[in-house]
């Protein structure tokens, strides 16, 4: 007998409905979550293990795309957009693994010695030696981009900018230590007096 004829049953027609699946959307929503990941963490890409682990992600949730698209699961929307954020994010995160880590590591060098950095452009006015290698003619595009002429002129600008940042974090490169000291040495000389004794002179300390 056909499911969805009606039938009899004490004089009252019904018809048998037939069952609904539970929608299957696990992989859908796996890749569309995983390829956002990296999109919202994509600040913190200046670390290289960061940026391998937002890149595992993005292949993860590319996997559960695909995966869920060739089985004709629900979500096919969930799915599509986890395929192509992820896709985009692989080829940004791979630019930025392999050709943003050097200048990366430069500038978290640059943040842990700012002090001696800036000290010794003002004395010497040169690049430092490990930064010379962007003197290379290969980045003169980038530099010209910048209305800059080479990486001296910008690495001149960036200490100046630096400066006008960080000025509260700076300490003066002549005389600050001076400074202290001969502040300390004032303040230590300075004199004291206490009342003596009822009736006598106060004592100089």
């Amino acid at each position: 007998m056909n499911p969805q004829e009606p039938q009899n049953s004490g004089g009252v027609n019904y018809y048998r409905l037939p069952e609904k699946k539970p929608k299957q959307l696990t992989l859908a929503i796996m890749s569309f979550v995983f390829s956002l990941i990296p999109v919202l963490l994509c600040c913190c890409t200046i670390y290289p293990a960061v940026t391998v682990f937002l890149l595992l992600l993005s292949v993860s949730a590319l996997v559960f795309g695909i995966i869920s698209l060739a089985a004709r699961k629900d979500g096919k929307g969930f799915a599509i957009t986890g395929v192509i954020v992820s896709v985009f994010m692989i080829a940004a995160l791979l630019f930025s693994l392999i050709f943003l880590s050097g200048p990366y590591s430069d500038m978290m060098t640059f943040s842990e010695h700012a002090q001696e950095y800036v000290d010794e452009y003002e004395q010497t006015g040169e690049v430092p030696e490990e930064f010379d290698k962007y003197n290379d003619p290969k980045y003169d595009w980038f530099w010209h981009s910048m209305g800059m002429e080479s990486f001296d002129d910008f690495y001149g600008d960036f200490i100046g900018r630096y400066k006008a940042q960080n000025s509260w974090m700076l300490t003066p490169s002549d005389g600050g230590s001076s400074s202290r000291s001969e502040s300390s040495s004032e303040s230590s000389q300075e004199t004291t007096t206490r009342p003596a004794n009822y009736g006598e002179d106060p004592i100089t300390i």
